[in-house]
């Protein structure tokens, strides 16, 4: 049965494989900049763009790895055609080829990150994946490096086109791709989560910020860390803070001049002025990637990975304060 594609997937394909060929087996989000704007005294400048990387290392012994670093997600894939500390790809593959190209259902979760709704004619989006980059005989690796090709494809459900991986094909994925989803950080206040008007509080990051990922070969590994955090504590329109690493939480005893590395705000007004009774933050987490090639760390990329947060501010005269 012929397959078709919208408009929408058209584009949708396009931003895929223009954003760069991801090894990542999490769904493929667009990463959106930091627009600073300049302001008086607050000469807050961070990257442009959030790029992702992909750079591949001859790791010696036969084997190479192709290592993506992005707002999503950091990991690789390392393979060797010959034994190393484990079976080989042929060990592995039992007889059965490389993979080509297959493809995976996106789930419900997977629709709505990426803003996708159900289709209703009987069709089915799919993620269509591809391993580019081993010769398929000798399993070498060629020079352009190892990596995937990514894009979403309508299929019906019983389309003779759409391959499954076998068994042993899903066990070679799984044994020499590595990735980890990047934490999306959580904007918090402290010492309390809900301020009073004209107190100052240090907002941080409450979710985690470190990230790990061992590579399936020796001496190759990545690890990731907040570095820098810019708040606005009361929308893009407001003020702007920045503080080290993912800021501090602070206690009641805390002040600016004690604790003078935080991200400290005082609100002015309470939230009762802003709709829904809330202002609507924003929290912009700068990540350094470091990658540990043939055993020595180098730095890898950087970028941000931002969310929003939802703030209640309460007035003085409207409670009796504890």
């Amino acid at each position: 049965m012929a397959r078709t594609m919208t408009g929408r997937v058209r584009a949708i394909l396009a931003a895929l494989l223009t954003v760069g060929l991801t090894l990542t087996l999490a769904p493929v989000q667009s990463a959106q900049a930091i627009d600073v704007p300049p302001r008086p005294g607050q000469p807050i400048q961070w990257p442009s763009e959030n790029r992702t990387r992909i750079k591949t290392y001859q790791t010696g012994g036969g084997s190479a790895c192709s290592l993506i670093a992005s707002p999503n997600s950091v990991g690789g894939v390392c393979l060797s055609a010959r034994a190393f500390d484990g079976p080989t790809i042929r060990e592995v593959l039992k007889g059965d080829d490389l993979p080509d190209c297959w493809h995976q259902r996106l789930d419900a979760d997977e629709l709505e990150n990426i803003g996708l709704d159900p289709l209703t004619d009987g069709t089915h989006y799919y993620w269509h994946r591809c391993l580019r980059g081993i010769d398929r005989k000798t399993y070498e690796i060629e020079p352009e490096g190892l990596f995937f090709a990514v894009g979403i494809w309508i299929y019906e459900p019983d389309d003779p086109e759409l391959v499954e991986l076998t068994p042993n094909q899903r066990e070679f994925i799984n044994r020499f791709v590595r990735n980890g989803n990047v934490p999306v950080p959580l904007m918090l206040s402290s010492p309390s989560p809900v301020p009073w008007v004209n107190d100052d509080v240090a907002f941080y990051n409450a979710g985690d910020d470190e990230i790990h990922v061992d590579l399936s070969i020796p001496g190759v590994e990545m690890r990731g860390r907040v570095t820098e955090l810019l708040v606005y504590p009361e929308g893009r329109d407001g003020p702007a803070v920045k503080c080290p690493g993912s800021g501090k939480e602070v206690t009641t005893k805390d002040t600016p001049k004690t604790v003078p590395d935080a991200c400290w705000h005082a609100f002015e007004q309470s939230s009762h002025t802003q709709p829904d009774d809330a202002y609507e933050g924003e929290i912009h987490a700068q990540w350094q990637i470091d990658a540990r090639i043939n055993g020595e760390w180098q730095p890898f990329h950087s970028f941000v990975k931002s969310s929003e947060g939802v703030i209640q501010v309460n007035e003085v005269q409207a409670l009796v304060r504890p």
